[in-house]
């Protein structure tokens, strides 16, 4: 499980580092690279909807096998890829591998140890997370000084041969698997359709191909909801799982929120650190790392204290962090420097590691075992939705105001603007997510009180 959960955030974070080259490189501009990320997210997000519950239905080990399999052979392909378009479309392939064995990590994890234990071992994960996610920008920088930006995507086929076969190997053999009475693969197969195309126009509402805006943005928001509504109908006769609900929708809307704001960190921070800042490749791979070890620190950490104390007040806590560390971006100059830029990050990585590890294992330790599958795919699919909309609105944003499309007509005092831009966005949604989690603590507090 640790070595998948670096994989998949390798193939974020050691990309998004290398996306100033990649933009060089094929001949593109800013915008268009953007959907390098964005592509991966789309299909990484929308097969994650459907990737846990159909763990519970056909077996894990099955299902994260065959996505580690498909990642390899994708993550190969774009590597080999000769232009933009044929590189967007593997990355897409990937997105889908990444789901298959990512939806069903937490849940792996979950069933291997007691309840007792699940804080420690969701802790243990999303340090693995944030190592991975501080590891590629370092790894990232150092092939693009001594190779080319194809390199970032083959160092990662053979960790991807190398997590299939200790999978095989090692993983439990799933339960057998009684067949359903009625078979619902069409009704899946019309679920996972409605979802994907509900991402993929909710996406193109916010950051269009041609990046113009017009009432083209209002029409796929329409057809976004009318997506939804069909997803609904056809699983409506399924069972919703349930924390007591408002908790539930609660900690999945949050996630969202605070992983489009994190996602401005990997979205902005290459190019404000190179453009504005003239740091070469290397350093800054170095210096986005930072913030990831630190969320690995504490994530470890939070997750060994909400195990004992049994309490919210974490998520509290780390979204308290992230939110006066956007502040500090959003107010960050270029006189500031590396030092200002680390300040502010540190903060940030101190209060996503305690959020997520906190609000991971309060969701899971609330489900019962027949949904943790389900779950834990929600879990997934809700930071995923959230990161897919950081790399869309945050590089709108940030575009918009920068006026960035070519690597060399960028101008630093408006790179610094942008990165303001965006980060007094992302503190918007901190403040909103902060709320939010306040009153469900509240109000869980209240039905304790009364009941």
């Amino acid at each position: 499980m640790c070595l998948a959960t670096l994989l998949n955030a390798l193939a974020v974070s050691s990309v998004n580092i290398a996306l100033p080259e990649l933009v060089t490189g094929l001949g593109t501009t800013y915008a268009r690279g953007q959907w390098i990320i964005i592509a991966f997210m789309i299909f990484l997000t929308a097969a994650l909807a459907v990737a846990g519950r159909a763990s519970d239905k056909v077996g894990r080990k099955k299902i994260f096998i065959q996505g580690v399999l498909l990642f390899c052979v994708s993550t190969l392909l774009c590597g080999l890829s000769p232009n933009i378009w044929v590189l967007v479309f593997f990355r897409a392939l990937q997105g889908i591998g990444a789901a298959m064995f990512t939806a069903v990590s937490m849940a792996i994890a979950s069933d291997a140890f007691s309840k007792a234990r699940v804080g420690m071992a969701v802790g243990l994960l999303g340090s693995v997370s944030a190592v991975g996610t501080g590891t590629g920008p370092v790894l990232g920088g150092l092939l693009l000084e001594i190779s080319t930006w194809q390199a970032v995507f083959l160092i990662k086929v053979p960790l991807g041969v190398a997590v299939y076969w200790l999978a095989q190997r090692y993983l439990p053999e799933d339960a057998k698997v009684t067949p359903d009475e009625h078979d619902d693969r069409p009704r899946n197969f019309l679920a996972a359709l409605c979802i994907f195309s509900a991402i993929l126009f909710y996406t193109l509402s916010i950051k269009p191909l041609n990046d113009n805006y017009g009432f083209i943005n209002i029409v796929t928001l329409v057809f976004s909801a009318l997506c939804i509504w069909g997803l609904f109908l056809s699983r409506r006769g399924e069972t919703v799982p349930r924390l007591g609900s408002y908790a539930l929708y609660t900690n999945l809307a949050t996630n969202l929120l605070v992983a489009a704001s994190v996602m401005s960190s990997l979205v902005v921070g290459p190019f404000y650190l190179t453009l504005a800042l003239g740091l070469n490749f290397s350093q800054t791979g170095l210096v986005m790392s930072v913030g990831s070890f630190v969320v690995a620190i504490c994530s470890n950490i939070a997750g060994r204290l909400v195990d004992r104390f049994k309490s919210r007040s974490m998520v509290i806590i780390g979204l308290t962090f992230l939110a006066l560390g956007a502040m500090g971006m959003a107010n960050l100059q270029v006189e500031h420097g590396v030092a200002g830029y680390l300040v502010c990050s540190i903060a940030m990585a101190i209060g996503y590691g305690t959020y997520l590890s906190s609000n991971n294992t309060f969701t899971m330790n609330s489900a019962s075992s027949d949904v943790k599958g389900n779950i834990s795919g929600l879990l997934n699919l809700s930071r995923n939705l959230g990161l897919l909309t950081g790399a869309s609105l945050m590089s709108v944003v940030f575009a918009g105001v920068s006026h960035l499309s070519y690597m060399r007509s960028a101008d630093p005092t408006l790179v610094q603007t942008g990165l303001n831009q965006v980060y007094l966005l992302a503190l918007l949604f901190l403040v909103i997510a902060l709320i939010a989690q306040s009153l469900s603590i509240l109000a869980s507090r209240h039905r304790l009180a009364v009941g």
